[in-house]
């Protein structure tokens, strides 16, 4: 059941995981074709469909046209032939059509054919398609400057020879794929970056916890969600609570990344990490009266969602009560919309989205939002 565009796979096993991306690489090609050379149809306007596309037999063709009715209900022509259009392969086509806007997706599918038909006549260049168990899944721009294939497994094979080689104890943590994006983790103890929070926190009179660990992610995409990024966290207390240090470390999939370049990012992983750490030392020298309108105002500002927020903002409320305290606690507190958003269900795709918002907080200035009143979420 690959071919569904809602289909979705989680690892526990480092090989297994790796495996099943180099079988994902084996049945997948990217395939370039002039722009103005495509055509979308609307399957509902064709009533041959299953005549038409690109299948080892008509029952996979059925089933391929069953799904995708249910989605995108569109289908692509190109030189070779015809491919269902799965539902990440959307926001591509419209940037390589140079269009954009609400509206589009509010169209009937046979206008927004004809809609994008028109845009692609119009552009030039080439458009670099990325097709995967019998749908297109992503519409790049065919330029170095508009997209550069940095190839699955060779990505999450590199981290993996890092985090075995490099770290006095590391373990495969997760391993997750859907069309959309790919990531995996693995939690990391290693003294050398333990060490450096150990003292930080005993600098301002704490201690870390015996469960102290380190979760290195990383997460990429073949249909523009991601770039090859590397986040740092660590995992604290019994609920393994996770504190994200700052941003991701990122590598666009275009002008000059490679394989190497990102191979040089997880090399820079342990300073990185050490940076991040030290970052936090500012945020035990800011004091708010207001900790909980802080929190509520930050996460609003980082467009977390209300309910999540609010949810957060209890919790802290709970354990800490709504006294003075310093920036770190409040930044400790944010974070447990993590572990929350985790506990409640949230798919590993939203807690990517979720950590990128989560990591804008570090960069504003808490004492902004320390207001007094009632608090608004």
């Amino acid at each position: 059941m690959k071919y569904k565009d809602d289909f979705s796979e989680t690892f526990h096993d480092e090989h297994l995981f790796l495996g099943f991306l180099d079988q994902i690489e084996e049945n997948a090609a990217w395939q370039s074709y002039q722009t103005n050379s495509l055509r979308i149809m609307a399957i509902e306007e064709e009533p041959d469909a299953k005549w038409l596309i690109k299948a080892d037999s008509v029952e996979l063709a059925e089933q391929l046209l069953a799904d995708t009715g249910q989605n995108t209900g569109l289908m692509m022509e190109t030189e070779d032939g015809c491919y269902p259009l799965g539902s990440t392969a959307i926001k591509t086509l419209e940037n390589r059509a140079r269009i954009s806007g609400y509206a589009l997706s509010d169209l009937e599918k046979p206008v927004f054919a004809r809609v994008i038909n028109d845009c692609l006549n119009v552009t030039g260049g080439k458009a670099l398609l990325r097709i995967h168990e019998g749908k297109v899944r992503a519409v790049h721009g065919g330029d170095k400057s508009d997209y550069v294939v940095l190839p699955m497994p060779q990505i999450f094979e590199a981290a993996a020879i890092h985090m075995g080689e490099n770290y006095e104890e590391s373990k495969f943590s997760e391993g997750f794929f859907d069309h959309s994006i790919t990531m995996a983790s693995w939690e990391v103890k290693d003294e050398r970056l333990l060490q450096t929070y150990r003292e930080l926190l005993l600098q301002y009179g704490q201690l870390a916890d015996d469960n102290l660990a380190a979760l290195i992610r990383i997460h990429s995409s073949d249909v523009g969600v991601s770039g090859a990024n590397i986040f740092c966290t660590l995992l604290t207390g019994k609920e393994r609570t996770p504190l994200l240090l700052g941003g991701a470390l990122k590598l666009p999939h275009k002008d000059n990344a490679s394989i190497e370049a990102f191979s040089g990012n997880v090399s820079q992983i342990f300073a990185r990490y050490q940076e991040e750490v030290e970052g936090l030392s500012n945020l035990f020298q800011v004091y708010v009266n207001y900790p909980l309108n802080v929190m509520a105002n930050v996460m609003k500002k980082a467009e977390i969602g209300l309910a999540l927020r609010a949810q957060t903002v209890e919790r802290f409320r709970a354990s800490h009560g709504g006294s003075r305290c310093n920036g770190y606690e409040v930044y400790c507190g944010i974070c447990e919309c993590i572990f929350l958003a985790q506990s409640n269900g949230m798919n590993p795709r939203g807690l990517v989205d979720l950590e990128e918002k989560v990591s804008k907080c570090l960069k504003y200035r808490f004492h902004e939002y320390d207001i007094p009143g009632s608090i608004s979420y």
